[in-house]
């Protein structure tokens, strides 16, 4: 009898350490998929969006004194990426800074466990703690995506059109 006592708390015990350290991989599996895609993003391209966003602005400023209705409303979304771009930029390289701050904060957090560092029953609490940091990156690198699309949607859409208008223009006026 004592026995199946011993053999039933062990696989109670075990079953509390696995749940720990399953909980914690599903965090780490998190925060790598959170990294993946945030390294799928390409920050230099927002930068050359940018570039040319102004190179554009420019060129427009020079050469056109009047808008028509349609060239006027693609200016104004063009317009956009004078805030989206910078916002891009710092909020890309924070959430960089969180991803790589947090995956050590939870490897420190594994060792933690596994050196019995802090009290089994305060251990969900941290967890919880932990889980909520990386919801709130997730939401970050979720915002910092959709950021990235609307970049790179409205500079495909509108850099050549806004710059080949406005060169014809500029040709136009020299002759």
């Amino acid at each position: 009898m004592n026995k199946i006592i011993y053999i039933f708390t062990f696989l109670i015990l075990l079953s509390c350490v696995s749940e720990k350290q399953r909980k914690i991989n599903s965090l780490q599996v998190k925060l790598l998929n959170l990294t993946q895609n945030s390294l799928e993003m390409n920050p230099q391209k927002v930068a050359d969006a940018y570039h040319g966003f102004k190179e554009n602005l420019i060129l427009v400023r020079n050469c056109v004194d009047t808008l028509e209705n349609q060239f006027n409303q693609r200016m104004n979304n063009y317009k956009g990426l004078k805030k989206a771009c910078p916002q891009f930029s710092g909020a890309y390289k924070l959430t960089k800074k969180n991803l790589e701050s947090q995956s050590i904060q939870i490897q420190n957090f594994k060792k933690d466990i596994k050196n019995k560092l802090i009290p089994s029953d305060s251990v969900f609490y941290y967890m919880e703690l932990e889980e909520k940091n990386i919801q709130k990156i997730a939401d970050d690198v979720i915002n910092l995506m959709e950021l990235y699309e609307f970049i790179n949607a409205v500079n495909d859409s509108l850099y050549e059109p806004i710059k080949k208008y406005a060169e014809n223009i500029c040709s136009n006026k020299e002759v």
